[in-house]
């Protein structure tokens, strides 16, 4: 029980919000795709500046380079977005690996290491569509 009879006169501040265990998993699982998303960005910045982890960037062809490209930034923007816990950082993330996903398929020549990123994002999206279930359970009890 609070020390105050009124709950509108209770303090305010971090110690009195109450988050429920799966939410709290959720919050920590969020934060640690979002590290991987903008580790995978980062791996691909890495390609872009000439560390050699493959084919060097400037002998890419063109449709190879706008991939790099466009993963680059939209994984980083997504793993930033996924650790603030932002309510369009989730919708974002998912809408990223359907289209990493697709463009595995289509370059599967060009893949290489990313097609193993893309199985683990997969699997973090079935953990994280688990635990979204759970804290929905947890809400409605």
């Amino acid at each position: 029980m609070s020390l105050y009879e009124d709950p509108l006169e209770e303090a305010i501040g971090r110690d009195s919000v109450k988050i429920k265990p799966w939410r709290q998993k959720l919050i920590y699982f969020q934060r640690i795709a979002g590290g991987f998303m903008m580790v995978k960005g980062m791996i691909g910045w890495a390609i872009i500046c000439g560390l050699p982890l493959g084919t060097p960037f400037l002998m890419m062809r063109m449709h190879a380079k706008a991939w790099t490209i466009f993963f680059s930034v939209i994984d980083v923007v997504a793993g930033v977005a996924l650790w603030l816990g932002s309510a369009w950082g989730a919708t974002l993330w998912l809408l990223v690996v359907a289209t990493q996903i697709s463009a595995d398929i289509v370059f599967a020549e060009l893949a290489g290491l990313l097609v193993l990123l893309t199985i683990l994002e997969v699997l973090f999206v079935a953990v994280y569509v688990f635990m979204r279930f759970k804290v929905y359970e947890e809400d409605n009890q």
